[in-house]
């Protein structure tokens, strides 16, 4: 333990010096090379700390891309962190793959009405508290103030959608990391994957709602053909993926990790440039590749433990140092207001409505619902493209909240395994 620590700090001092000596050169390489070797190598020594002090190694990975990045030490450059985006994409398409290898219909036969029906309450409450304190705080929040009611309304409306969004891939990292297992994982799990595609429908509501409100119109037709094309093309081409995938396996059946990094990052890209979610294509692929045959799903989930460290450990650590500090100072108190309403409602609604049956869901489910990532990040920053009026502004206010969630959503989610019991014993002790 005491050896990582002191390796971590080693190489932040050797990444301090770096930045300096490329400060006088031009032939140092580029800012994006920079980014992504010292985020990788600082992830994977912060990942074993963290774990060292029974903590997840993503809130390592975190952590040190915080201290490292644009808005504190300043070691990465930003161009560097934005540079990274390609990353992104693909870590999520892996951490859905996997996410959908464990979606057997005996599983949505056990949970999936109840987990609808406490999606829908738990995402229904978070959504009626932060609506009427984002309308309340209309007089302080800048972007708000000048605008009408209705505009406001609508406005408060589409923040409070993307702010009840989940984060299945935090939630996924963790359980993976874990190595849990459980009706109340496989329960928690469900319902993370079912409340974002809850959110991701509410928000193209919203934003027809909101352009409607400004003048522009509500295009019905054309808001129900975006949101259907998002949702069922991209099962649709998750179907073709996962038919790729199994032809592979059994046709050619080699060098199985390095052919799904390269399909998920073709996923992750094609699916952007189709306006499709990559989250949805590789669930989806996942999830029939695992209810077609069983055995290629389990190869499938321990080829990607293979490839998958580095890729989510660069990923988490670019997230950690593209997260804006300063965002926290600008609009802090509101952010931070959201923030423990979010929580209370969530914690609230899991209390009453949660299954009686099992007393874990009650007392736990709650804390594993807090983590904010990729998709939030994506919702606010379609919010600031789709509105440059106030967009942007929206967008900060969302940013400082993903900062805050971020931080405590990994360790919170780790408590709830922990708490639930489902936790393999040497996993659960946080030895290095």
């Amino acid at each position: 333990m005491k050896g990582s620590i002191f390796r971590l700090l080693l190489l932040m001092v050797l990444l301090a010096a770096i930045t300096q000596a490329q400060a006088v050169r031009v032939d140092a390489g580029t800012p994006v090379l920079l980014a992504a070797g010292a985020l990788l190598l600082c992830g994977l020594f912060a990942g074993k700390v963290a774990k060292g002090l029974g903590l997840p190694r993503l809130t390592g990975y975190l952590l040190v891309g915080v201290a490292v990045g644009p808005y504190a030490l300043g070691f990465i450059p930003n161009a560097g962190v934005k540079g990274l985006e390609l990353v992104k994409g693909l870590a999520v398409s892996l951490i859905a793959l996997v996410a959908g290898t464990e979606l057997h219909l005996g599983l949505i036969r056990r949970v999936g009405a109840r987990v609808a029906l406490l999606c829908a309450a738990v995402c229904g409450v978070t959504f009626a508290v932060c609506f009427g304190a984002t309308f309340a705080l209309k007089p302080v929040l800048p972007f708000l103030s000048p605008m009408t009611v209705p505009q406001a309304l609508a406005v408060s409306a589409l923040l409070s959608t993307v702010v009840v969004s989940f984060s299945p891939t935090v939630t996924i990292a963790i359980v993976q990391e874990t190595s849990a297992r459980g009706p109340f994982t496989e329960f928690l799990m469900a319902l993370v994957i079912i409340g974002d595609l809850f959110v991701m429908v509410a928000f193209g509501l919203a934003a027809g709602v909101t352009r409607a409100t400004f003048g522009n119109g509500l295009d019905l037709p054309a808001l129900v053909g975006g949101v259907g094309w998002e949702l069922f093309g991209s099962v649709a081409v998750g179907c073709l993926l996962a038919v790729a995938m199994l032809l592979y396996m059994r046709g050619v059946n080699r060098e199985l990790p390095l052919f799904l990094v390269g399909l998920s990052f073709a996923a992750a890209e094609g699916g952007a440039r189709l306006h499709l979610s990559p989250l949805l294509v590789s669930l989806a692929a996942g999830a029939l590749i695992a209810n077609l045959d069983e055995r290629e799903g389990r190869r499938i989930h321990q080829a990607i433990n293979q490839a998958g460290l580095p890729v989510f450990a660069l990923f988490f650590a670019a997230a950690g140092a593209g997260l804006k500090l300063d965002a926290l100072v600008t609009v802090g108190p509101a952010a931070l207001l959201l923030v423990a309403l979010r929580g209370l409602a969530i914690w609230g609604a899991c209390r009453r409505f949660a299954p009686a049956e099992d007393p874990r869901l009650k007392r736990y489910l709650w804390m594993g619902l807090i983590s904010q990532a990729g998709v939030t990040f994506g919702l606010a920053a379609l919010v600031s493209r789709t509105f440059p009026s106030f967009g942007p502004q929206v967008e900060v206010l969302i940013v400082a909240m993903i900062t805050a969630h971020e931080l405590v959503g990994p360790v919170l989610t780790r408590r709830a395994l922990l708490g639930s019991g489902e936790i393999r014993a040497e996993e659960a002790g946080g030895g290095a």
